[in-house]
C-alpha cells in the first residue's frame, strides 16, 4: 500500500510538472502568435529623442600642477575645500598639534557658517517682509536644483543648495509668524558661545600653508604631475600616448599637502585606430563623458592629431576648459568622446524594411502613370487596424536606432513615395511576420 502510495506520488507530481512545462511554453509562442495564421504584432512608438554617436577609449589628463611639498610636523585642517579656487599667498590649511585641536577647529568652523546663516535671520520683522516676495521663489529654485542633481547622480552641489533651502525655510517660518527673529537672535547666542568653548579648550595652530600661487587647489597628489610637459602636449607622439596609458595613477604622495592646478585648460592625450579616427572627419568640437570622475558633459576642442604611419594609431589631444574637484582628481581614466549628436524621431533599427513601392507619377498631360521605385527604406506603422508602409529619411543610425526627419526638405518631399513619412508617437511595428501594406491587424 506504501509503495502504491509513492508511486502514485511520484507519478502526480511528474504530471504536473508536465502540465506546468506544456503551459509555459503555451504563453510564451502564445506572446509572437495571433489568434490567426500570422505572426503576433508587436510595435514601439515613435519618440523623439536625441543619440550621440560616440566612441569609447582611455585617455591620460596632463595640466599645469605644482605640488606643494611642505615638512610640518602635525594635523593638517583644511580651510579651502577640494576644487576651490585659491589666490597667491591665501591660507590653505592650517596644521595642529594633534587631531582633537584639529577636529575642534573643523567644527568651530562649521559654527560660524552656521551662525553666519541664521544671523540675517535674527533681523527685525520688516526686513523680512520687504523680501517676502522671493521667498518662495528661492524654495522652488533649490527644490528644483536638489532634485535635477539627484537624478543626474551629481551630488557634489546638493549640501550648498540644502543649506540655501533651509534657510529659505526658515524665513519663510519667520515670515509666516511661526517662528520669530528673537528665537533665532538666541539660537545665534548659543552657536557663539558653543564655538567660544571649542576654541577655548582646544590647541590653537602652530602653523599654516599658504598658495605658492593662484589657481585651483586640489588636496593629494598622484607623483605623475610632471611626466608630462604641457607646453609639448600638441606634439605628442602615438608611441609616447601609448606609454602614458601603460601608467598607473600612481600613489598618493603623503608628504605633500596638495597641489595647484594654475590653469583652467588641461587637456587629454588619447590613442586611436585608422577606423575610429574616420568618425572625425571635418570636427573640431566634441563633447566628453567620464563615468567613473564626473556626472558633467564636458565640452572638448581637438586640438592636435599626430598619426604613426608604421603602426596606424593616431594620438589626439583633447583641449578642456571645464573643471571641478572630480574632473581635477583624474590622471588615467576610461572617457567616452561624443563626436555628434543627432536628434529627430528615433526608430528602432528591428523596424527597417526595404521594399519596392509603386506609385503614380503625373505624365506631362494631365494624367498619371504608375511606376515602382525599388528598396524603399521605409517601416510598417499600425494605425486603425491595419498596416501602412512609410518612407523614412534617417540621417544616421546611431546605437541600434535610425534618426528620423518628420519635417522634409523640397527634395526629400519629390522623393517621397508612400502618403507621409513617420511622425511622432507613430505605433511602428518592430517584429511579426507575413507584413505588407494594408494587412489588417486582429
Amino acid at each position: 500500500m506504501s509503495y502504491d502510495y509513492k508511486k502514485f506520488t511520484a507519478v502526480a507530481a511528474v504530471t504536473i510538472a508536465l502540465l506546468i512545462l506544456v503551459s509555459i511554453c503555451f504563453s510564451v509562442v502564445n506572446q509572437y502568435v495571433d489568434t490567426g495564421d500570422n505572426g503576433k504584432i508587436t510595435t514601439e512608438a515613435a519618440l523623439y529623442g536625441e543619440v550621440s554617436d560616440s566612441i569609447q577609449t582611455q585617455g591620460f589628463a596632463v595640466r599645469e600642477e605644482e605640488v606643494i611639498n611642505l615638512d610640518y610636523s602635525g594635523v593638517l585642517n583644511y580651510r579651502v575645500a577640494n576644487g576651490s579656487r585659491v589666490s597667491a599667498g591665501g591660507i590653505i590649511a592650517d596644521v595642529f598639534l594633534s587631531e582633537s585641536d584639529a577636529a575642534a577647529q573643523n567644527l568651530a568652523d562649521r559654527l560660524e557658517r552656521e551662525i553666519r546663516s541664521l544671523s540675517s535671520l535674527s533681523k527685525p520683522m520688516d526686513y523680512f517682509l520687504s523680501a517676502s516676495a522671493s521667498t518662495g521663489d528661492q524654495i522652488y529654485d533649490s527644490l528644483t536644483g536638489i532634485l535635477m542633481d539627484v537624478q543626474q547622480n551629481d551630488f557634489s552641489g546638493v549640501s550648498v543648495l540644502k543649506e540655501n533651502l533651509l534657510f529659505s525655510l526658515s524665513r519663510k517660518q519667520v515670515i509666516s509668524g511661526e517662528e520669530s527673529a528673537e528665537d533665532y537672535a538666541q539660537r545665534v547666542s548659543e552657536l557663539e558661545q558653543e564655538k567660544e568653548q571649542l576654541i577655548t579648550g582646544s590647541g590653537k595652530a602652530v602653523g599654516s600653508v599658504e598658495a605658492p600661487q593662484a589657481g585651483y587647489f586640489i588636496n593629494a597628489a598622484d607623483g605623475l604631475e610632471k611626466v608630462e610637459d604641457i607646453k609639448k602636449i600638441k606634439n605628442i607622439t602615438a608611441a609616447r600616448t601609448e606609454e602614458l596609458l601603460s601608467m598607473s595613477s600612481g600613489e598618493n604622495i603623503s608628504s605633500s599637502v596638495g597641489k595647484i592646478c594654475s590653469d583652467f585648460k588641461w587637456y587629454l592625450a588619447c590613442l586611436f585606430d585608422d577606423e575610429a579616427m574616420i568618425k572625425f572627419e571635418g570636427v573640431e568640437d566634441v563633447t566628453l563623458d567620464i563615468p567613473f570622475a564626473s556626472t558633467a558633459t564636458i565640452p572638448a576642442k581637438i586640438i592636435a592629431t599626430n598619426r604613426d604611419a608604421k603602426t596606424g594609431k593616431t594620438a589626439m589631444v583633447l583641449e578642456c576648459s571645464y573643471m571641478d574637484a572630480d574632473l581635477a582628481m583624474i590622471r588615467n581614466e576610461t572617457i567616452q568622446v561624443n563626436v555628434k549628436t543627432y536628434s529627430g524621431v528615433l526608430v528602432n533599427e528591428r523596424a527597417l524594411r526595404f521594399c519596392d513601392i509603386e506609385y503614380e507619377e503625373d505624365d506631362g498631360n494631365g494624367g498619371t502613370v504608375k511606376k515602382v521605385k525599388k528598396n524603399v527604406k521605409g517601416i510598417y506603422v499600425l494605425y486603425g487596424g491595419q498596416l501602412d508602409f512609410v518612407q523614412i529619411f534617417s540621417e544616421k543610425d546611431v546605437n541600434g536606432y535610425a534618426v528620423c526627419k518628420t519635417e522634409l526638405s523640397e527634395a526629400e518631399e519629390k522623393n517621397l513615395v508612400t502618403e507621409r513619412t513617420v511622425q511622432l508617437y507613430d505605433q511602428v511595428v518592430v517584429g511579426g511576420v507575413d507584413l505588407y501594406d494594408g494587412k489588417i491587424v486582429k
